[in-house]
């Protein structure tokens, strides 16, 4: 009988995963304080921004790690997409709050993160009926938009408050955080596509 011996570090991807969503909460704490001038620490705004860098990195070593070591797991899958919607979910929810109710701001995160809410539960109901939805690639589209847009709005949030207003340079933040809103109304265009894809795909059977 041949055994097969799991790598040493089998735990490591799985860990990476439950450490981004830890960061979470953490990270939308530091979107708000930053965001509302309420931070006592200097070096805040460098702070939350390498907070993002992390769970971004985690993102991509799970996945990583698990593939090149054959530890795909069912938990993995399961737990790596959750882990994704709730960085997205928190941080728009936290930008939403710091920026205030601005319509243009705030209807394409409620987009998003309702999609990803209700395509949670419809992949669950595929999977009960033996159907099997794949990500497409305009999905991963999607989420580097919503990633990219998430990272833009940090940067105009970090910026605004160390940053001067200047007619020279022009001003990084208000440059930052229209790039963000561009890219987030189109993660929030992608999202109620493919939305639509795996709903039709899930009810066509």
């Amino acid at each position: 009988m041949t055994i097969i011996s799991r790598h040493k570090f089998y735990w490591l991807p799985n860990a990476l995963t439950i450490g981004r969503i830890i960061i979470i909460p953490f990270l939308m704490w530091g979107i708000l304080a930053v965001g509302s001038n309420i931070s006592s620490l200097a070096n805040a705004p460098i702070l939350l921004l390498l907070l993002f860098v992390l769970c971004g990195a985690t993102d991509f070593l799970d996945g990583y790690l698990a593939r090149k070591w054959a530890l795909v797991s069912a938990f993995g899958r399961m737990l790596d997409p959750i882990a994704d919607k709730l960085l997205v979910a928190g941080c728009l929810i936290a930008l939403n709050i710091s920026f205030g109710p601005i319509w243009y701001v705030l209807i394409p995160s409620v987009i998003v993160i309702f999609r990803d809410i209700f395509i949670s539960g419809t992949r669950e109901h595929a999977a009960n009926a033996g159907i099997v939805l794949s990500p497409t690639k305009l999905a991963k589209w999607k989420t580097a938009a919503e990633m990219l847009a998430i990272l833009l709005f940090l940067i105009g949030v970090s910026t605004r408050s160390v940053m001067p207003v200047s007619a020279n340079i022009g001003d990084v933040s208000i440059l930052a955080s229209k790039a963000g809103i561009a890219l987030l109304w189109l993660a929030a265009i992608l999202s109620a596509y493919t939305g639509y894809y795996y709903v039709k795909e899930t009810f066509r059977t």
